[in-house]
């Protein structure tokens, strides 16, 4: 039994070292814009006229087994496709990209936890290294170390977080999904939870107006994350185990796998489990700090190409998420309206299909892409007495031609077509009186075209428009836009964009913690659709240090609005007003606009350690009956500090993160008696830290958050009557449990 065990391994490893012998090895790299050569991530290298291709890995390398053929063409999106003559006497090669005059929305993955790509928009690109500093358990949790996006806390009940830039909520932000509008109306209260971290390969922060063939919604910005891919992830198998000391668990799998005998079609199925096990009151409060939270998550990923002729990929996605929160005793089983046991239930239920195709004209040159997708979410949740319930069907649809052209290709033109049809009611009443049901039907065909002239890489300029007619408003949205990227030298970048933006407002869907609290609800006047301007620019200067690139960059953007919809919770304590801003209030218009300023700095003092020392600006106001307000819980102060080391081959990684939040306005609260809080919040630091041990197919990870254990005192107002009429859980400005430790395992079958 021994000897022929002995022959088995002997002859496996001869087998492997002659298949290996027979592969052809090497490297592709790319000549960055400041002249240094750098490894390109997903490289496709393929043998002309047959299947047999591969893709490079992270640093760039790949070995292909060799074919009939001698020519080895070599593509990657941003890059002009090339073709190299490769004899069999070639063992290891170095192929350097030369670089096309086009303008892909794909960059360059780098090993760096984050950076600027080359798109003339200011784009910071979190690679999967970056989203693995972190737990990351979802995409609402993966900006701690920027400050490009901050995080806010929705109430003190729903658990829910949303995000803002440039100091403006997240509904100003587009978020796409692989440059598909994926978080939209109903899904902005808790849809960044439903996008699982370990599903990412990257996210895309592209700050002011975005480009107009994805839509006229981006104002102040906009979020795009990619998701793993079947034919370019190299994990066959992925598990990830995560537990913290609040009681919540999580479960990730990935699996890969090639379908047909030509290796042209590859699928992708990813799993989410999660589940808040704990009932975790810290402050004693009578009311649970996080709602007991179960989520299911699968996704199933489908890529498809016919070389030469077409490419394409579709996903569906279905979520279900339940929270059951309030009052530590309450039962939604048993206490479901009850007036003397406060209680919280949500449930979500919500599904993706999303398709996009690409074929391909004459060459790389020509190209009509498509992309169609549908979204249902229904949401159904309690609030003590109230009760909101709301469905959305989206159907979306989008056109794309593509042509570049000119001597050199100097010239790109992009045109196309698109329809948002948007489906949506909600109903909100209070038990035991009949519903007020709110619907919507919203069609919006639109037009667009986009010009590009590129001077690679020293100039590129381009300038869009796109027309919109809103059946809803029976409006025509008129959205131009225009980008300017300049090199003004070796390591010096200079970008500037200006444009306009439109977008729909549902109050209530995209602020349900409003109903967290028992203040009144006044719509003063039907809402209008919210329009605003935006201009930015930024500098981006790099240089070299003993441990490679490190840059500063500055950038600053102005937002106006021409109307916004105002939810001012200053007029009353006890009331929700909503109006529209332009409107004229006894005989005085308003006026609202955001400045917001921030400066970057990342130094590598020696190989693997790296630190980024971060500030930002916001000066967001809005004036009402002439008087000039700042906006509430927004800090126009924050300031970051961050450091990452590994050792070598990343046995070990260490990543440390502090945050400083200055202080942010409070509501007036002067008619609630049992309020007593401050015109402003104090000025309080988080502190977060991660270890990681890597093995050779898996990892462990443990870190903590809030490691300083800083709290907001007393976030309910009126926990002990939770059905009076100074019960708030609105106000919000800070975490409210204390130090999180966590442990996660990671491992992976490639």
């Amino acid at each position: 039994m021994k000897k022929k065990l002995i022959f088995v391994v002997v002859l496996s490893l001869i087998v492997n070292w002659t298949l290996t012998a027979q592969n052809l090895t090497g490297r592709v790299v790319e000549v960055n814009e400041d002249g240094d050569t750098s490894s390109v991530y997903m490289a496709s290298l393929q043998w002309l006229h047959t299947s047999q291709g591969t893709i490079t890995g992270t640093d760039g390398t790949f070995s292909l087994p060799y074919a009939n053929t001698d020519t080895l063409v070599i593509s990657f999106p941003t890059y002009q496709p090339d073709t190299m003559k490769v004899g069999r006497n070639q063992k290891d090669i170095t192929i350097v990209l030369s670089h096309a005059h086009s303008l892909s929305e794909v960059s360059i993955v780098s090993r760096d936890g984050s950076y600027i790509s080359t798109q003339p928009i200011l784009t910071t690109v979190i690679s999967q290294q970056g989203l693995r500093r972190a737990a990351c358990c979802n995409l609402a949790e993966s900006f701690e170390s920027t400050v490009a996006v901050d995080m806010e806390y929705s109430d003190a009940i729903t658990g829910a977080r949303q995000i803002s830039m440039l100091g403006l909520a997240s509904v100003y932000s587009q978020i796409l999904l692989e440059n598909v509008p994926f978080i939209r109306i109903l899904t902005h209260q808790f849809g960044l939870g439903f996008v699982p971290g370990a599903w990412m390969e990257s996210i895309s922060i592209s700050k002011g107006v975005a480009s107009v063939t994805n839509g006229y919604e981006a104002i102040t910005g906009q979020i795009n994350v990619d998701y793993k891919k079947p034919e370019t992830n190299y994990e066959r198998v992925f598990l990830n185990l995560y537990g913290n000391s609040m009681g919540k668990g999580e479960l990730n799998f990935n699996s890969r796998f090639k379908v047909g005998k030509k290796d042209n079609v590859s699928s992708i199925l990813m799993l989410y489990a999660g589940d808040q096990f704990a009932k975790i009151d810290m402050n004693k409060d009578g009311f649970l700090d996080v709602p007991r939270n179960q989520q299911i998550n699968v996704m199933n990923r489908w890529d498809y190409d016919v070389p030469g002729i077409m490419e394409g990929r579709t996903m569906v996605d279905f979520v279900w998420d339940n929270r059951v929160g309030g009052q530590k005793e309450y039962d939604w089983h048993e206490n479901l309206y009850s007036n003397e046991i406060y209680g919280l239930h949500i449930d979500n239920k919500k599904l993706d299909v999303i398709t996009k195709n690409g074929f391909l004209l004459k060459g790389e040159d020509e190209s009509i892409g498509t992309i169609l997708s549908y979204t249902s979410h229904f949401t159904n949740a309690v609030f003590g007495l109230k009760n909101f319930d709301a469905w959305q069907n989206s159907l979306y649809a989008n056109v794309l031609y593509s042509n570049k052209f000119g001597q050199g290709k100097h010239h790109k033109l992009t045109a196309g077509g698109s329809l948002q049809y948007d489906n949506y009611r909600e109903d909100v009443y209070m038990f035991g009186e009949e519903p007020g049901a709110l619907p919507s039907n919203e069609v919006v065909p639109g037009i667009f075209a986009e010009y590009c002239y590129i001077i690679d890489p020293k100039l590129v300029l381009m300038a869009g428009l796109r027309l919109d007619y809103n059946t809803l408003f029976n409006q025509l949205f008129w959205t131009p836009r225009v980008h300017l990227k300049w090199q003004a030298a070796k390591n010096t970048f200079i970008r500037a964009s200006a444009g306009k933006g439109y977008r729909t407002t549902h109050v209530l869907a995209e602020n349900i913690g409003l109903l967290t609290s028992n203040r009144n609800y006044y719509e003063l006047e039907t809402n209008k659709p919210e329009e605003a301007y935006n201009a930015g620019v930024s500098i981006v200067q790099s240089f070299n240090v003993p441990g490679g690139k490190a840059s500063v960059a500055v950038d600053y953007f102005y937002t106006h609005f021409l109307n916004q919809t105002i939810i001012d919770l200053d007029r009353d304590a006890h009331g929700i007003y909503v109006y529209n801003l332009n409107g004229v209030t006894n005989g005085i218009g308003n006026i609202s606009r955001s400045h917001s300023a921030q400066i970057e700095v990342t130094l590598k003092p020696f190989q693997r350690f790296e630190l980024i020392f971060a500030y930002r600006y916001n000066d967001v106001k809005y004036q009402s009956n002439g008087l000039m307000r700042e906006k509430v819980l927004m800090s126009p102060h924050k300031g970051l500090f961050n450091v990452n080391y590994s050792t070598r081959y990343d046995k070990w990684k260490f990543n440390v993160t502090l945050q400083v939040n200055g202080p942010q306005r409070l509501p007036d609260m002067a008619g609630n008696t049992a309020a007593n809080l401050p015109a402003y919040s104090p000025t309080y630091c988080m502190l977060n830290a991660q270890i990681t041990k890597k093995f050779r197919h898996w990892e462990v990870y443990v870190g903590g958050e809030n490691l300083l254990n800083y709290k907001q005192a007393n976030p309910i107002i009126a926990a002990n009557d939770p059905f009076g009429d100074n019960f708030d859980a609105t106000v919000v400005y800070a975490p409210i449990t204390g130090i999180m430790g966590y442990v996660g395992f990671r491992y992976v079958l490639k």
